[in-house]
């Protein structure tokens, strides 16, 4: 079937336009190569070399002394192989280029979506990059910057498939493995398809939209539209099979909801920084660029209201919800909301894809770069330009010092520096950032109390026979500082280590 979508940026591009268009790529990938600050990395790190020595998938928390006979299936196994295979052939430094590699890629897909659905060259360019800075904070060594690419895949081939070209469609169960086996988001792959193809068909057969959007190559525009509606189903359908095929099968589609079920019950949600709900505060500080960016939607709702594009308004509003619950779904809104924005932004005035001079060229490219620099500065304070470990973020003198002074015995951590201690000292640890489902939602409510509970506190320390504990958190200092029962053993520039007197 032709694609015959009336599209002035489907025709070759004008020589001003490609190196505009490189530019921004490259710009992304600059603002994605970041050190390492997450302690998640070394989590992954940490299981990927243990699959490498041992060839399989582990099974049980095999990092931790505190629950190790616990199940904890892992959701990300692919990410993990693949991540300790990059260290070891390029180090941690070329893993990060190739992590921003990724970032542009996910990136240059939204960008040509944008353009496919009609966006002016330089307004897609710039919302691109207003997108990616409000991803930004998301741009870390850790699988969801795979999911980032798998989605802005899964999107451009949907849009395909709405001008005209269902083929595109068979693309998404190999995706939708790949997601499978990358992170545990997968399920979303699931249910965006299935929302898709729900709103597709409403806009047809309920609002009796003539054409839906959908173009037709031929005269028999109704048959034509129903097979391509069957087309669409048919995939969405086949993802949840497709998404099936990974070590936990069917678990894969219920992890989400059971995990995020978990937390709330407990009041665990807001443990996590990227877990946590938005702050309305934060819109005009960590997340302006954010702001920005659904405020950027306002020229789509008169679209969406003349054609009754419930597709696009449902998939713009239901990521905003997602991502104003919790931050961590920011990056996906930003993918999937800026074609829509860009899209919406180009119909206010019609405006030509092409550069008219040298000037105009000029112009654009500078306000990308600034844009750009912008956003690399606005968050460089939690994820600094550069590649390698972020200094002053992780307790490497602490374990240093603590595996020379006390290699044995049990040792109390934090969970942000629980991978840290594993993938540098080989030590079984307390608890580690995955926290559930890898450990008991009641260890890790215990775990919480115990920083205002000095009860609570002695309880978990007694109940594991903690010899030597490594804290950062005042609360925690303030525990282990005042008890007899311990003394300062060694003042780190991150942490303190207290060890328990004979």
């Amino acid at each position: 079937m032709g694609d015959t979508t009336p599209n002035a940026c489907a025709r070759p591009r004008p020589p001003g336009e490609k190196p505009l268009l490189a530019l921004v790529v490259a710009l992304v990938f600059l603002s994605a190569v970041t050190q390492v600050t997450t302690p998640d990395t070394f989590i992954h790190l940490s299981l990927g070399r243990w699959m490498w020595e041992n060839g399989t998938i582990p099974l049980t928390n095999l990092l931790s002394f505190t629950q190790p006979e616990r199940a904890a299936t892992d959701h990300e196994w692919l990410f993990q192989a693949a991540l300790y295979g990059a260290w070891r052939l390029v180090g941690i430094s070329g893993a990060t280029l190739l992590k921003a590699a990724l970032v542009a890629a996910a990136f240059g897909l939204v960008l040509a979506t944008a353009l496919r659905k009609g966006s002016g060259v330089v307004v897609a360019c710039l919302v691109v990059l207003v997108a990616a800075a409000a991803a930004r904070f998301r741009f870390t060594l850790r699988p969801q910057v795979v999911a980032m690419l798998l989605l802005s895949a899964c999107l451009f081939a949907f849009e395909r498939w709405r001008q005209g070209r269902p083929r595109w469609l068979v693309v998404l169960p190999p995706l939708q493995v790949l997601w499978a086996n990358f992170h545990g988001s997968a399920a979303f792959g699931c249910g965006l398809m299935l929302a898709c193809a729900a709103a597709e068909t409403l806009r047809h057969y309920g609002l009796r939209i003539a054409d839906c959007g959908l173009k037709s190559a031929n005269g028999d525009r109704k048959s034509e539209i129903s097979s391509r509606l069957l087309w669409l189903w048919a995939t969405a359908l086949a993802l949840f099979p497709a998404t099936m095929l990974n070590p936990n099968g069917i678990g894969q589609l219920t992890f989400p909801f059971s995990h995020a079920a978990a937390q709330s019950e407990l009041g665990l949600k807001e443990l996590l920084l990227d877990r946590a709900s938005i702050k309305w505060a934060d819109l005009g500080g960590r997340h302006i660029f954010f702001a920005l960016l659904c405020v950027g939607a306002i020229p789509a709702l008169r679209g969406w209201w003349v054609s009754r594009d419930i597709t696009e308004a449902g998939l713009f509003a239901g990521l905003l919800c997602a991502a104003m619950h919790s931050e961590r779904f920011i990056e996906l809104f930003a993918v999937a909301a800026a074609p829509i924005v860009a899209s919406g932004i180009g119909r206010l005035r019609s405006a030509e894809c092409g550069m008219r001079n040298v000037k105009r060229a000029a112009v654009s490219a500078a306000m990308c770069v600034a844009l750009a620099v912008i956003g690399i500065l606005h968050g460089s304070p939690a994820l600094p330009f550069g590649v390698g470990i972020a200094p002053g973020f992780f307790p490497e003198e602490e374990v240093a010092w603590i595996q020379q002074n006390h290699p044995h015995g049990n040792l109390f951590n934090e969970f942000e520096h629980g991978g840290y201690i594993y993938w540098t000292a080989r030590r079984p640890v307390f608890l580690d950032s995955r926290g559930m489902p890898s450990y008991a939602p009641a260890f890790v409510r215990d775990y919480v109390d115990m920083w205002t509970s000095r009860e609570r506190w002695r309880q978990v320390l007694d109940r594991h026979d903690i010899s030597v504990a490594l804290v950062e958190r005042r609360p925690l200092k303030a525990m282990f500082a005042t008890d007899p029962a311990w003394r300062l053993a060694y003042q780190g520039p991150v942490s303190s280590v207290y060890v328990r007197k004979p």
